[in-house]
């Protein structure tokens, strides 16, 4: 039976298979050729539109343990994978440590602890749940011993003291029995993935995110820990998040990876970190990985795709998922109420159609399949599109769908935009700022003297660049490259979006919008904002903003106000517009994985200033059923 929805987290059990969680909250035995064997029932509580997407897994000896998006916990019995206990992140609280009116904020929190009977996990509010596993019941809720914090990984095989690490870069070294953590040993700035311990050389590995020093926003890896909290070794081997982690069973390689999407395989006989070999191709960035018994390597992308490889990198086989996201959405200029989507299968052209007044619908009238990846961003041009397609080329589409020209960039590609007079394209890439004539795809110029990766570009209305870096500066370059105006953001960004003289720049911290020429945001916008602001769009003066939180704000745009908040979107959200209907009312349309497209009406005369309308489903892009490796998966090498 092949897996209809996106898989979370991939976790090997000795001597049963994998288990998987899917973004819907349920779980999965797979076999060793990745077919699926059993599945849970859905969960037996009502539930929003999102589901609860599982993040957080463990196993104790003879049941499986969870905590959800929303900080529900709950057990499962190991073998029909049937729910027997759940635990509602409302009720399971010390409330004595609440502000009022306080509520569970979702969260993609990764770290359970299972030691001596009990379960050590994060709650709804960063608080720490202690369950008895004899009967699943509470046996304290405290806050860490450091005070709130969001708990990441939990280590307990090393002899004689507990690892645990969280958001803030920081691993805590001490005892789980004692709720004591005297040890804390900084390795990043930001989120601690994995950690875990080196049988071999009797020492921890844990990964970074965004870096410590002099690589903070510029590179990661691994760090190597001794058992007294010793800084050994550091490797940076990435430009984005490292996600995953993990030892063969004899120690001898270890395996790690993360959005740059690349498998590193370590050579682990000797005590130094060495890279044996390195493996692309994967059809995604990396969010998962395991090993099964027989020291095969299974990678989780983040499309819910898996793939099996031998113990040395080789592809075996692949789940086979049928993936869709929605990664961007811009206006067709010239054609009211047309929108074009970037897909993970090309790009879809879309209208709003308002047969009758306030029942608008989205109807796929054209479109574009095939590409050497994922469309991650697109621009329209007057006679078709442009887009970047994962992980590094750039392509010429004309209005027809036939392909006019291709380049391999030297970085992966992060965003495109069109210059104003539509005579030049922009890439912001690992490699820098890239320019190219959008007739011919000839290189015009290159801004590659940056501190860190271009994360995201844009054009000024006068047709300067803008360019902003994973390590948050931002800087606008003249026609001879030399910089104008320069900006501390003071986070990474994800994109930049020109609207006459302002610039919005989403990611990080919220989203802010500066006025050109000036070193201060004149707006910011990150009330109740989990995680980071992917995109946003403004229309009758509010701005909607969208957070990889599945979440979907409304502010107004002059004071901030936050207007409304849904925290209930199907999935991860990429791409955002504002398009007015046919008798003038206003609408946001949102995109995201999974391929959904949901339709939102914006109306702040009274009443929900954001409803949601419906939702179009986009079909999931071709995929290999049945274990076939696929060519892509066989040129990985």
């Amino acid at each position: 039976m092949p897996n209809e929805e996106r898989i979370t987290r991939i976790v090997n059990r000795p001597g049963r298979g994998i288990l998987a969680a899917d973004v819907r909250g349920r779980l999965h035995w797979l076999d060793a050729d990745l077919r699926r064997v059993r599945s849970s029932r859905s969960t037996v509580t009502a539930q929003d539109p999102s589901g609860d997407p599982l993040y957080a897994v463990a196993f104790s000896e003879d049941a499986v343990l969870t905590r959800d998006k929303r900080g529900n916990i709950s057990r499962w019995d190991i073998e029909t994978l049937a729910l027997t206990d759940r635990l509602d992140a409302r009720s399971t609280v010390n409330r004595g440590f609440l502000m009022e009116g306080e509520q569970p904020s979702p969260t993609m929190l990764r770290g359970i602890g299972v030691w001596d009977g009990k379960m050590y996990v994060n709650n709804g509010y960063f608080q720490l749940v202690v369950v008895d596993l004899a009967g699943f019941t509470v046996d304290r809720v405290v806050l860490w011993p450091h005070g709130y914090d969001m708990l990441e990984w939990f280590c307990t095989d090393a002899p004689g003291v507990h690892a645990v690490s969280d958001r803030h870069g920081r691993i805590h070294l001490g005892s789980l029995d004692e709720l004591s953590f005297p040890k804390v040993v900084e390795v990043d700035t930001s989120n601690v993935h994995r950690v875990v311990y080196d049988e071999r050389h009797q020492r921890f590995w844990a990964t970074t995110d965004a870096g410590l020093g002099d690589t903070y926003k510029i590179a990661n890896g691994v760090v190597t820990v001794g058992l007294d909290g010793t800084l050994d070794q550091r490797l940076d081997f990435a430009r984005n998040d490292v996600e995953g982690l993990v030892f063969s069973p004899d120690f001898s390689r270890a395996y790690s990876g993360g959005f740059d999407g690349e498998l590193l395989i370590f050579d682990n006989s000797t005590p130094a970190l060495t890279v044996a070999d390195r493996i692309g191709g994967f059809t995604h960035q990396i969010t998962d990985i395991t090993v099964t018994d027989d020291g095969r390597v299974h990678v989780l992308t983040q499309d819910g795709e898996v793939t099996a490889l031998s113990p040395d990198g080789t592809v075996l086989n692949t789940l086979g998922f049928a993936r869709q996201c929605v990664w961007d959405i811009q206006p067709v200029p010239g054609a009211e109420r047309e929108l074009l989507a970037a897909t993970d299968d090309g790009a879809v052209r879309l209208s709003l159609v308002e047969p009758e007044p306030g029942h608008p619908a989205l109807r796929v009238t054209g479109g574009h399949t095939g590409g050497p990846g994922f469309t991650r961003r697109l621009t329209v041009t007057e006679d078709g599109w442009a887009g970047v397609f994962w992980p590094r080329t750039l392509r010429r589409v004309s209005g027809d769908g036939t392909p006019l020209w291709e380049r391999e960039l030297p970085g992966i590609a992060h965003t495109l935009a069109l210059s104003p007079d539509g005579a030049r394209l922009l890439v912001a890439c690992n490699a820098g700022g890239i320019e190219y004539d959008a007739a011919t795809g000839a290189e015009t110029s290159r801004v590659d003297n940056l501190p860190a990766s271009a994360w995201a570009g844009a054009y000024l209305p006068d047709g300067q660049r803008l360019l902003a870096t994973r390590n948050g500066r931002m800087n606008a370059y003249g026609a001879d490259s030399a910089s104008t105006w320069s900006v501390e953001l003071g986070n990474y960004p994800k994109r930049l979006i020109v609207d006459g003289d302002r610039v919005r720049v989403t990611g990080g911290g919220g989203v802010r919008e500066f006025e050109v020429g000036s070193d201060k945001p004149d707006h910011q916008y990150v009330e109740l904002l989990d995680n980071t602001a992917e995109n946003c769009a403004v229309i009758d003066g509010t701005l909607c903003a969208v957070t990889y939180g599945m979440q979907i704000a409304a502010f107004d745009r002059t004071s901030g106000e936050l207007l409304a908040l849904h925290e209930d979107l199907p999935d991860f959200a990429k791409g955002v517009a504002a398009v007015r209907g046919a008798h003038g009312d206003a609408y946001i349309v949102v995109g995201g994985r999974g391929g959904y497209l949901r339709l939102y009406r914006l109306d702040r005369s009274g009443g929900e200033v954001l409803t949601a309308v419906r939702d179009l489903w986009l079909p999931g892009s071709p995929a290999v059923r049945g274990g076939t490796v696929t060519e892509a998966a066989a040129a990985r090498r």
